[in-house]
Parts: C-alpha cells; sequence; structure tokens
C-alpha cells in the first residue's frame, strides 16, 4: 500500500473521478502530543461514484495542523488515492486508519455531531459514533416547535440573564478551541457530540487516578495529550505553552472538570431551547433555565431584609455590597425538597461567575471527585464527597468571580441541616454523614475552640435537602 501515489486535490493529470459520489466510511481522528508538541487532525473517506456505467472508487484524506484551522477551515492538505475495486479502497483506507491510530502515530477518533474538514460531501454531516443524547438532541431540533408563549420579563432579569449567559459563554470559548454555533459547541474539527464530552471525562478520571498515586510526569503527559486529544483547547503552539498545558496538579484538574461540566450545561440548555446560545434570544435563554426569577425591588422591605441578613453574616470581612437580590424557585427542587427533618437555615453558597447558567438550569450537583491530594483546595471537601454552605457571606464570596460588571453571584440557599454532627478536624472521606444524623458541621476555629476549621462548613449529602430561594448579585 505504500506504492499507492497519492495525488493533491485537484493535481493535474490524476485519474479522472466524478464530481458526485457517495461517502461508504469516513472517520475524523486528532492527536495532541504534548511531548512532541503535536496537535494534529486527519480525516479520512473512502468515495465511491458511478458514471456512465463505471464505477470509481477512492480514499480521500485531508490532515493538518489543528491551530491552524481556526483562522482557516480550508486549511492543510488534500490528498487522493484511486483504486480499482471497493476491496481494494478498503483495504487502502483500513490501512491509513490502522497506521494512523497505531500507537506510533497515537490518533484517536473524535465524534462529531458535524464536522467541519473532509470532503465538502462529508462537511455538515455527523462522524464517529454519535450517542443517544446527542441523536436525540439532533432530532428535537429537527421538529418545528410549538410557539412558546411569551414572556414579559421585567428589565432586571433580562440583564440578569443576558449577563449569566454571556459570561459563560465567554469562559467557554476563551479556553476551549470552539465558538457558539446554531449547531452548539463547534470546535475546529466540528461539532462536538456529548458522547465526546464524556469521552474527555473519562480521561480525567485516570488524571485523578495518577494524582491520586502520585505524580509520574510521563504518564500525565501523556494523559494530557488524550484529553485535548477529544476534546481540542487553546494550549498555543511554543513548546512553553505545551508543557504548561499539563494537568499535573488538583487545580488543573479541577479547571479541566469545570470546563466540561461547563459545556455539558450549555448543550442542556441549548438544546431544550432552541439555538439560544447563539441567537442571543433573552425570552428563550430565560425559559431553557427553567427557574422563575423575581427580582426584589431595591429598598422594598423584602430587599432591606435580605441585604441586611447578607451584610450582618460577615466575619473576616465587610467588603459585600448587595446590587440586586433576586427571589428563584426551581420547581423540581422545591417539590423534592425535603424539610421534615427539621433544623432549617438560610445558608450561603458562591461559585464562579460563568457556573450560574448551570446551576439555575440543573441545580447545585454532588461533586464527582472529592478534591483532597493534600495539597491547598480550590473546592469543598474537607468533610468528604457533599454540598458545602456558609452561614458567612463572606466565605461564600470567596468561590465567586467577579464578570464584565465587576459583580459576583451567591445563592442564599434553605438547607434542612436536621441533627448536624459537629467536627473541629478535617475528615476526608465522607460520603453521608454519621448514622443517627443528617449533616455535618465544620466548626470554625476561634476563642475557646481549637479546630482545623478556618470557616463554619456546613455539608449535607442528600441533594433534597436544600432548595435555592434568593440569588444576590453583589461587588466585594
Amino acid at each position: 500500500m505504500s506504492k499507492l501515489k497519492a495525488w493533491k486535490f485537484d493535481e493535474a493529470g490524476q485519474p479522472h473521478f466524478p464530481e458526485t459520489f457517495t461517502i461508504v466510511k469516513k472517520a475524523v481522528l486528532q492527536v495532541t502530543d504534548i511531548k512532541t508538541n503535536r496537535n494534529k487532525y486527519y480525516a479520512i473517506e473512502l468515495h465511491n461514484a458511478e458514471e456512465k456505467g463505471k464505477t470509481y472508487y477512492r480514499v480521500f484524506t485531508h490532515y493538518g495542523r489543528t491551530d491552524d484551522l481556526e483562522t482557516d477551515p480550508n486549511s492543510g492538505q488534500k490528498e487522493c488515492r484511486h483504486l480499482e475495486s471497493i476491496h481494494e479502497a478498503e483495504a487502502a483506507y483500513l490501512s491509513i486508519y490502522a497506521q494512523k491510530t497505531s500507537a506510533a502515530k497515537g490518533y484517536k477518533e473524535v465524534s462529531l455531531a458535524s464536522s467541519k474538514i473532509g470532503s465538502h460531501q462529508a462537511r455538515g454531516a455527523s462522524s464517529g459514533e454519535v450517542d443517544v443524547k446527542t441523536i436525540e438532541k439532533i432530532e428535537s431540533a429537527k421538529k418545528e416547535e410549538a410557539k412558546k408563549p411569551a414572556v414579559n420579563l421585567p428589565a432586571p432579569v433580562k440583564e440578569l440573564v443576558s449577563y449569566l449567559f454571556s459570561e459563560a459563554t465567554n469562559a467557554l470559548t476563551n479556553t476551549v478551541a470552539a465558538k457558539i454555533t446554531a449547531n452548539g459547541i463547534e470546535t475546529p474539527l466540528g461539532v462536538l457530540t456529548i458522547g465526546q464530552i464524556e469521552k474527555g471525562e473519562a480521561i480525567l478520571e485516570q488524571i485523578y487516578s495518577g494524582l491520586s498515586k502520585g505524580k509520574n510526569r510521563s504518564r500525565l503527559e501523556d494523559l494530557s495529550g488524550e484529553f485535548y486529544t477529544v476534546i481540542p483547547h487553546r494550549i498555543g503552539r511554543s513548546r512553553e505553552a505545551v508543557a504548561a498545558a499539563v494537568i499535573d496538579d488538583i487545580t488543573a484538574f479541577g479547571e479541566k472538570q469545570d470546563t466540561l461540566q461547563l459545556m455539558k450545561d450549555m448543550l442542556k440548555v441549548n438544546g431544550e431551547a432552541g439555538s439560544v446560545l447563539y441567537d442571543n434570544q433573552i425570552d428563550d435563554q430565560f425559559q431553557s433555565l427553567g427557574v422563575a426569577i423575581r427580582p426584589l425591588e431595591n429598598g422594598s422591605p423584602d430587599f432591606r431584609e435580605m441585604e441586611a441578613y447578607v451584610v450582618r453574616s460577615q466575619v473576616k470581612s465587610k467588603t459585600i455590597r448587595v446590587r440586586n437580590i433576586f427571589q428563584i424557585r426551581r420547581e423540581g427542587e422545591a417539590a423534592e425538597f425535603d424539610g421534615q427533618m427539621g433544623n432549617p437555615r438560610n445558608l450561603f453558597h458562591g461559585s464562579r461567575i460563568q457556573n450560574w447558567v448551570g446551576l439555575l438550569s440543573r441545580g447545585i450537583l454532588m461533586p464527582k471527585v472529592v478534591v483532597n491530594l493534600g495539597v491547598a483546595r480550590t473546592d469543598a471537601g474537607w468533610l468528604g464527597n457533599g454540598i458545602y454552605f456558609g452561614d458567612a457571606a463572606c466565605t461564600s464570596a470567596f468561590y465567586t468571580t467577579p464578570g464584565k460588571k465587576k459583580t459576583r453571584l451567591m445563592a442564599v440557599v434553605n438547607v434542612a441541616l436536621g441533627k448536624m454532627k459537629d467536627f473541629t478536624k478535617i475528615t476526608y472521606g465522607l460520603t453521608a454523614p454519621p448514622p443517627g444524623f443528617h449533616s455535618c458541621h465544620g466548626v470554625r476555629r476561634r476563642a475557646g475552640v481549637d479546630s482545623q476549621f478556618d470557616d463554619d462548613e456546613f455539608v449535607v449529602y442528600d441533594v433534597r435537602q436544600k432548595r435555592m430561594d434568593y440569588l444576590v448579585e453583589f461587588t466585594a
């Protein structure tokens, strides 16, 4: 097969091939190798055509550096290999596929809902194994949507929704080599499937396991390359930039985990309400969140009461200034809320600005992986695998980041704590409160209290024990 001539596409003198053809099989391959600074794609297709009673076969390839596709979607080298029979064509196709996906080359097949590379006929079509979730999303998008009732949104809610979607979109596209289109999250190779994102999650689990067992730099470089192979990122072209992209500590791991969750959140809201990420229709974006939002009028008794609660809760600092307060209600969460165990508390939960599209649309989820590797933590974990809250707004503000308006967001959550188990020592690995208890409380260190906790932390291990009631927009 090595003697088979590869003609440049449109090269003069090559055998004739009809303009109209059928794609018998195809694949989009990608490799990111940290050690060799490779970031390449390779599309391969088997074409069949008939003209004037004669049958034609060719293997078409399109390859190049993935970075170049962002500025020029038509970049890269396109080649044709012409064959006499379907058996020869299939053998050539399989030979190239096997060579590229071998351990020596390291390419992996990428699943795309819509490809952007390859022949003109392959572009816009799916490639690879398209998962059931993505198929359902594509099919639902094809159907004529019933006209949704008009929503008369108050100006503060419109501004909030626009702010949330803008921050989420910017955070995603600045990190991943992608842009938001009417089709979803579109990388230089094409539109990612949900299944492709789940492949990225599986690789992250291997990275986490590697970090837990002690850093093996070479292994982490390999796994990082595999991760960027399935989830294309903007990592730069220089060796220094590529080396810096290695996922070799828990902070980097957490950032990639958050990125994948953000991608899934954005695909979810986009799939349930049309092309809300692309069309920027505020009403549709609001409806995609599936949450009721009512602004509290600034200066009203309800506003002043909640503002005072937030401000007075501060312990270590007094820097929080409340700008807006929204009463929120997620119907599913409200219906599932189990407040019968008693001891309800209004507690705070802060998160980065780009996370709130997901938090409002799906609620606060249990963490997937407990973050504890003997390093400075960047999120919860000191009392195991639960949902964490604080009773001091200044503590929850630590977990927030400002958006383009310089404001941050935190939720006020009604948490049914029930019978609490107090802890003064960090206790990793909990997946539930001790028998006879409903929640755990990390007791803050203060005069007369010897504790390893810098702040009071309240943890529940059942999503039915919390209900978001307010969203507070503030500066700090």
